[in-house]
């Protein structure tokens, strides 16, 4: 029974960030400070949907669902990194307050 909502809690959340992968993409593009500082130019974002996961960076901290991202330029590989998006819920996010 455990693993049955565990199941459909990650698939409310691959489903959510799914719906939610053009602000993602602007937040990697244009906002992300690994992105500006490495100064990559970036054709291609992809997403790992499997990796999705809670996580909390210190106690007292907000939980994130992070994700990892691969960046690309003309099908070349630059880089891999985690974001981090803050939900509303992480169990049953609808809205998203923040990425990192």
């Amino acid at each position: 029974m455990v693993e049955m909502r565990q199941a459909a809690q990650k698939e409310r959340q691959v489903a959510f960030l799914k719906a939610h992968e053009k602000e993602m993409t602007e937040y990697v593009k244009k906002q992300s400070r690994y992105v500006i500082i490495k100064d990559y130019d970036i054709t291609d974002i992809k997403y790992d949907w499997e990796s999705i996961r809670v996580v909390r960076s210190m106690a007292f901290s907000p939980k994130m669902l992070g994700i990892e991202v691969s960046i690309f330029n003309n099908s070349k590989e630059l880089d891999g990194f985690e974001i981090y998006i803050i939900p509303d819920d992480t169990n049953r996010p609808s809205k998203i307050k923040n990425i990192r």
